[in-house]
Order: structure tokens, then sequence, then C-alpha cells
């Protein structure tokens, strides 16, 4: 079977699901088999009963086309933070940049709207007031384009701990600046919804991945039940459960991975994994013992 991102995750996951009845099953993967007849993620038969488990992973974005807004502003922005004639000591700078600054934009405009912003921190930074600003960022030198601005949301933060010798920070993020989660939801349902519905098995899971802070699971589980109506083929997905991976593969975060299953709100059933050990677990709000030592 080809291997993707989210395979060590719905393995972890059935390791641990339900008692651990299901570390044994035999899994395969359905959409793998054929990429022109849309299918889940995952299959798992347990040996015990032959009862079939149907798994569909999918990221839940912040807005639509994060993702690829992502893979272009990644390259092209975060290499100003490497920039030492930048920082500020004794200073935080966060300066944010609109989501989509790059879209549809040639290479040479791209490359002028990076350079500005880098100009723009290079000639302000010294002189940026404390707190959260607003401020318009010029962009010329573009070929073939007239000059024209971005706006930028600067945030200045003292660091105090020490002397005016504390060393400084630099940070460029992206903002979001419109507001349309909920066609986020909308198209996630109406891709991942008929698969698992479609999948002949016992209980149907909808896993979604939350990938960023901002986004509170209430928020991603009451704009599903707003849509309930919208998607009777809900009623036959048994669990949703979400799975973080906030801090996952970074210098903090490591290999933890938290998986949590919610009910009005509150969360009823969790797994903590690093390393890929089950290292803690919950039932009905109450922890259970693990064994460390498997």
């Amino acid at each position: 079977m080809l291997s993707t991102r989210e395979d060590p995750f719905l393995k972890l996951f059935l390791s641990a699901y339900e008692d651990g009845s299901w570390s044994d099953a035999d899994m395969t993967k359905p959409d793998a088999l054929d990429r022109q007849k849309p299918a889940v993620d995952m299959l798992a038969t347990r040996k015990s009963d032959r009862k079939a488990l149907a798994i569909e992973h999918t990221i839940v974005e912040p807005f639509v086309g994060e993702k690829e807004d992502f893979a272009s502003f990644g390259p092209a922005f975060l290499a100003i933070e490497q920039d030492p004639s930048l920082i500020v000591k004794g200073r935080w700078l966060q300066v944010f940049v609109p989501v989509r600054a790059l879209r549809k934009q040639s290479p040479a405009a791209r490359d002028a709207i990076v350079q500005a912003v880098k100009q723009w921190i290079r000639a302000n930074r010294l002189t940026l007031p404390e707190g959260r600003g607003e401020y318009a960022c010029q962009i010329t030198g573009a070929s073939g384009s007239t000059p024209f601005q971005i706006p930028l949301t600067v945030r200045v933060t003292p660091l105090k701990r020490g002397t005016a010798d504390e060393p400084g920070a630099l940070h460029v993020r992206r903002q979001q600046m419109e507001v349309n989660f909920a066609d986020v939801i909308e198209r996630a349902l109406r891709k991942k919804i008929p698969k698992l519905a479609n999948t002949k098995a016992d209980k149907r899971i909808l896993l979604l991945e939350r990938q960023h802070m901002n986004l509170l699971p209430e928020m991603i589980l009451d704009e599903i039940k707003n849509r309930r109506a919208a998607f009777p083929e809900l009623a036959s997905i048994d669990e949703i459960w979400i799975v973080e991976t906030i801090f996952y593969g970074t210098a903090f975060g490591g290999t933890y991975l938290r998986f949590e299953l919610y009910r009005d709100g509150n969360v009823i059933r969790s797994y903590d994994f690093n390393e890929g050990k089950l290292i803690s677990a919950s039932e009905d709000g109450w922890p259970k013992i693990v064994d460390h030592s498997l």
C-alpha cells in the first residue's frame, strides 16, 4: 500500500480505540486502490469478530484555500525572519501579511511584494510603537504593474526580562482578512461524508485534523451540527473525532498527538500519544490507566 501522511495517525488511533481491540485489525486503504473511485482512507477489519471500521480523515482549514496559500507564503516570506539585521534587541516584532497576498501574482510581482515587506520592516522597525498597529506597505518595482499597497498588521511586544541587550525576535505570519469557515466545513462534508456513508462497515468514523490553534474544536463541531439537515448522511456517521497536530513535527511538539471525542461540548474520550506510544487516555472525562511498558 502507498504510504500517506495520515497513515501513522490512523494506525495510532486504531491501536487505542475501544481498549485496543482494533490494534491487530487487518487494515486496507480503499482510497489508494483506485484514485478514480473515491473511497475511505482506511477500512479496518477486527480479527476477533470480523467487524469492519471505516475511517475518513481530513484536515480542517481555517479558510478556503489555506494549504495552497501557505505553499506560496512559506518559501517567500518566512526567509525574512532569518535576516539578523532586522532583529531589534529587546523587542518582539510580529508582522502579519494578508492571506492570498501572492495569489494570482506573477513571479516578478511576488518578489516585489516580499522585498517591499522586508524593506518596510527595515525602515520602520526601530520606531514602531509598542502594541498593535495597522500600516500600509507600498509595493513598487513589479514589472508591468502599477504601484499598489497591501495592509500590514504589526504587533510590538517589549521583552523586559533583562536588560536592553535582551535578544529580540521577528515573526512574519499571515492574517486572515475574510471569514469563510462555513464554506470550509461545507466543502469538507460534501467531499468526505458520501465516501463514509457509502462504505459497508459496522462503524464509521470521521477524523478531523486540527492544525491551527485559532480553530477551536467547538467551532468545528458547531458548524457540522448546523449542517445536519443539509447532509442527512451524517446520521450514518457514528463518531466524529478530532486529532490535534498543532505542534506535531515541530521542535516544540515533536511527535505528540492528541485524539478527542466530544459530546455536548465536553471531551468524553481522549488518547494522547508521544513517540508512537499511548501515554494517557480518558473515558467520560476520567483518566484511564495506561500500561506505559507496552
